[in-house]
């Protein structure tokens, strides 16, 4: 008795196939990963054991670029091969769809196929749109296109089982030579061909046509990738920071109507996933940059429809003092948190961020887990700069918290036991600190818990005057020319006898900024100003500050920006950096 032969598939079908596969794995995983971290899919933290971590947005794109590549030369490939009756949409396909059996699963594995193609496009499309600063809306294509990508890589995998079992669909790693069908028949072309020709130039004739569908897609997959490389490299967003004279140096209040910013080309970028921000969660960022040969300055504007100053303010209960706060505890509070917005610095290398981005709820197994569980900053290379502005904690001196990416930091006993947090590789440079939290440190406490705090207000009249409006919503701006800070001298240490003075109700600020500004050679200077849905921060730093935790401003360097609204951890980001172009 004769075996029965396994079927097979042409070997162009398998390689391509098993590229397009591999890709839209790597893919999937790490976009899923990355929008596992966004609040339009909290529920996706469900996969963090299975998702990858490092490299995320790299590796994203590499794949996404095979995939779109290899998409593109199965296209061509079948078109000159001749194979695509495999999936033709016609009205004989859809006729089978009233049918049982194998009529049927063909039918729907067409629709299925084309259902794919079109989840695939509006992937590609909306992928290039992200690449090159899409909003909001097309992620959420982006990410709905996801969806209907696995439903019709499923129905497909599942139609080819019940077409003809595990052999039918193990057929794909099984190659055969490609057998190219004849055109569509022409009655005289067809006369002319049969009296011209003969058999031995007819089995040549097939020969040539077996090897020409492999070349045509070599041919466009390398096309798209030169296409899309050259794209990238051409298109790489520059800063360029103009040359003036110390005398033109802006003056740091927050206002940009100083005459040197003309002088500053303005470029600009729509950062994405942020946390509220009117309910889209992007902010689009206008930047312009001067030096004066010493110092460097950037004037940094963003669309923010409320001005947050309340930064974890105490307010008294009938139990004692309480930080107002909802989600604190996880590192996530969204409510009681002032505006921010941080600047990032790297060396040059590749113009992708990600590589101290390390989503999951323990990226390291050498750390503890973020208290946010959804992952931690450091680099496993060289430092990344960060400057951090935060609304009330400027104060009246102008400060930013002048910060760093570094190694993972070697965590403490109360980090390791989760009663402290742990930051990972993130942490202010070492240096004076011109502010403090107004609440006596107690690392085994939940937020929730009552507090002490460190200081009271001297004058609770006076205080409460310069808080203004007090509210419990974040969607309602703070009053213009609110404090929600207090200077030492402003402030007389906690005692019973100052607290029973206070209350029931009475709110105080949670942050005390020291009255004398720190002198340090590596500082970041800067003030910001809030008008009409949009914040205008002014930033100034030596181009060099000799500092092992500071990067020097030179040609070369990357830089992104991000953006809080009323947010701990929750900022904007966008993917490609500027590049500093220094005069």
């Amino acid at each position: 008795m004769a075996r029965k032969r396994r079927p097979t598939t042409d070997s162009g079908t398998v390689i391509l196939h098993l590229v397009l596969m591999v890709s839209f794995v790597i893919a999937l995983f790490t976009g899923l990963r990355i929008a596992a971290d966004d609040t339009i899919a909290p529920w996706l933290g469900v996969l963090d054991p299975v998702l990858p971590v490092e490299n995320l947005w790299f590796r994203h794109l590499i794949a996404a670029l095979v995939l779109t590549a290899t998409l593109t030369g199965y296209v061509v490939y079948m078109v000159r091969a001749r194979l695509t009756a495999r999936v033709r949409l016609d009205a004989a396909r859809l006729t089978g769809l009233r049918r049982r059996g194998h009529t049927r699963y063909a039918a729907l594995h067409s629709l299925a196929f084309w259902g794919l193609m079109l989840s695939l496009a509006a992937e590609v499309v909306t992928g290039i749109g992200l690449f090159f600063g899409g909003g909001a809306s097309m992620l959420a294509i982006h990410f709905w296109a996801t969806s209907g990508c696995v439903v019709c890589v499923t129905m497909h995998v599942l139609l080819q089982v019940a077409m003809g079992g595990l052999g039918q669909l193990s057929r794909i790693f099984r190659p055969a030579p490609l057998v190219v069908a004849p055109p569509p028949p022409d009655l005289a072309e067809l006369l002319a061909e049969e009296l011209s020709r003969s058999a031995a130039t007819a089995r040549s004739s097939h020969n040539s046509a077996s090897a020409h569908p492999i070349a045509s897609a070599a041919g466009a997959i390398f096309a798209v990738g030169a296409i899309a490389v050259g794209a990238e490299q051409t298109t790489r967003p520059e800063l360029l920071v103009s040359l003036i004279s110390p005398v033109e140096a802006p003056l740091l209040d927050g206002d940009s109507s100083d005459p040197v910013w003309t002088k500053a080309k303005p470029v600009s970028v729509l950062t994405t996933q942020g946390g509220d921000f009117g309910g889209n969660g992007q902010s689009l960022v206008e930047i312009r940059a001067v030096h004066d040969g010493e110092f460097i300055y950037f004037a940094f504007t963003w669309d923010d429809p409320t001005r947050s100053l309340k930064h974890l303010p105490l307010v008294k209960a009938s139990d004692g003092w309480h930080v107002a706060q909802t989600d604190h505890d996880k590192g996530d509070e969204r409510r009681f948190h002032e505006d921010k917005f941080a600047v990032l610095f790297t060396p040059p290398s590749l113009p992708l961020i990600g590589t101290a981005i390390h989503l999951a709820a323990a990226p390291s197994s050498k750390a503890p887990s973020s208290s946010t569980g959804r992952g931690l900053h450091y680099t496993q290379g060289p430092i990344a700069d960060v400057w951090q502005w935060r609304a009330s904690h400027q104060g009246s001196i102008g400060y930013i918290d002048n910060c760093h990416f570094g190694a993972l930091a070697e965590p403490t006993q109360d980090q390791i036991e989760g009663r402290a947090r742990y930051a990972g590789g993130f942490a202010v440079d070492p240096g004076p600190v011109a502010y403090r939290a107004n609440v006596v440190p107690n690392p085994g406490k939940s937020a929730a818990d009552a507090v002490t705090p460190l200081r009271l207000p001297r004058d609770m009249a006076a205080t409460a005057r310069a808080l203004g409006r007090v509210s419990d919503t974040s969607l309602q701006s703070e009053s213009e020319g609110a404090r929600w800070w207090m200077g030492d001298a402003e402030t007389v240490p906690f005692s019973t006898a100052a607290d029973a003075a206070l209350p029931v109700g009475t709110v105080i600020p949670g942050i005390i900024m020291h009255d004398a500004k720190p002198a340090d050679r590596t500082a970041v200077r800067g003030a910001a100003r809030w008008a009409s849905g949009r914040w205008t921060l002014e930033v100034a730093r030596r181009l060099y500050t000799g500092s092992a935790y500071d990067i020097p401003m030179k040609s070369g360097i990357l830089m992104w920006v991000a953006a809080f609204d009323h947010s701990e951890t929750r900022h904007t980001r966008h993917l490609r950096p500027f590049r500093l172009e220094i005069e």
